[in-house]
């Protein structure tokens, strides 16, 4: 959530699996746009609320109290998306999309957003 980074000083952050686990997602993706070059490159794979199905978001939302005891402050009802979208990048180009067999996992968003 604090980069020990200047400001544009990156060419590119690469972020998987993590933004579920931070304390807060909206300073850390504003940390890493913080950092990043002009036109630096956020590349991002994260599992995030389900988006198409009912059913497993309520699920997810149950469970994320104890999912976040258990597994290093995981968040599984995190919509991670909204907040890269929310974020201000000059450009966006993010997917939606499920996974098979990795149950709660299974909602995922990757992508890359320029500075």
């Amino acid at each position: 959530e604090a980069l020990p980074l200047a400001d544009a000083s990156c060419d590119a952050v690469i972020c998987s699996l993590t933004l579920c686990s931070v304390k807060s997602p909206e300073k850390s993706v504003a940390e890493i746009k913080r950092v990043l070059k002009p036109g630096g490159k956020f590349l991002f794979w994260e599992h995030v609320l389900s988006e198409t199905d009912p059913g497993l978001a309520r699920q997810q939302i149950a469970l994320t109290p104890n999912q976040v005891k258990r597994a290093d402050g995981c968040h599984l009802d995190r919509r991670t998306g909204e907040t890269i979208k929310s974020a201000g990048f000059s450009k966006l180009d993010l997917q939606y999309f499920e996974l098979e067999n990795f149950g709660f996992l299974n909602p995922t968003v990757a992508g890359i957003a320029t500075a």
